[in-house]
């Protein structure tokens, strides 16, 4: 499927970098062990201005280093913009953890959400379109003794605030682990319409890069006047750890990565089992 971005969510997703800036190949660094995990979402062409909005981040971070030194990183930014000239809800959350030497552990966690009510008159039709994007790395130079992981998750759901039953929802996640692999996961319910989902994995040497995008359109059509709340939350873990064990082999360290990539193949086509059926 052929990608259509938009102005203005290029625009967001332009103004600041994603944390890992590996979507097209895998660069060197200093460091022992990376692990990054960004998450962005855009949602705009609205079809109804919200009566209320709210933006909500969270952050967290931690660092323990015995023999070595290392450096955890987590920044999340969320905007609802609800004006006559612009309706636009967006947010950015990245998590980075890096390290070198022979004992330590880092971990970062971002989470970035939105939330817009709207009030929907009997046999209108509320929609919008989003874009969404998770890009994920991990680095180590010790499969064996060093461990690095990278999760995220954007989540929609559409709620009606009055009975509290959850009408809609979509989300994607995706993972790389240095010791388990990688695993990525598309979800909707039929009112939302991915028009692109797009994953591409990347295994070079010792590192890994994967990036998983989807770009949609929500509608949905209501019997009776319905008060309906939109939440996007994104969510991204970024852990990097190291204990003294024995050098493992190259042969064996190829053979995970080369496995990856056939399973990342795998993925691939059940993506294009899925969008055969939207």
């Amino acid at each position: 499927m052929k990608l259509n971005h938009s102005t203005g969510a290029i625009a967001f997703l332009l103004a600041t970098p994603l944390v890992t800036g590996l979507t097209v190949g895998i660069a060197p660094s200093s460091a022992a062990i990376i692990a990054g995990s960004t998450a962005a979402a855009t949602m705009e062409n609205f079809s109804h201005k919200p009566t209320d909005t709210g933006r909500f981040t969270n952050t967290y971070t931690q660092t323990i280093a015995n023999s070595g030194s290392v450096i955890s990183q987590a920044k999340a930014d969320a905007v609802f913009t609800s004006n006559c000239h612009e309706l636009l809800a967006a947010n950015l959350s990245k998590s980075e953890a890096t390290g070198r030497g022979s004992n330590y552990s880092g971990l970062a966690q971002s989470q970035a959400a939105v939330i817009g009510d709207f009030d929907i008159d009997a046999e209108e039709t509320f929609s919008f379109n989003f874009q969404t994007v998770l890009d994920l790395l991990i680095s180590v130079e010790n499969r064996q003794s060093e461990r690095a992981s990278a999760t995220g998750t954007i989540s929609f759901w559409l709620i009606n605030t009055v009975t509290n039953i959850l009408l809609d929802s979509f989300e994607i996640a995706s993972g790389l682990d240095s010791s388990s692999g990688f695993y990525a996961n598309v979800s909707s319910t039929n009112s939302f319409n991915p028009t692109a989902i797009n994953f591409n994995l990347m295994a070079e040497g010792s590192a890994a890069t994967s990036l998983l995008y989807t770009s949609g359109v929500y509608s949905r059509k209501f019997a009776s006047a319905t008060n309906l709340r939109l939440v996007e939350v994104s969510n991204n873990i970024a852990e990097a750890e190291v204990e003294a064990v024995p050098e493992p082999t190259t042969v064996l360290g190829t053979a995970i990565f080369l496995g990856w990539l056939v399973r990342g193949r795998k993925f691939n086509n059940k993506l294009s089992q899925f969008k055969s059926k939207v």
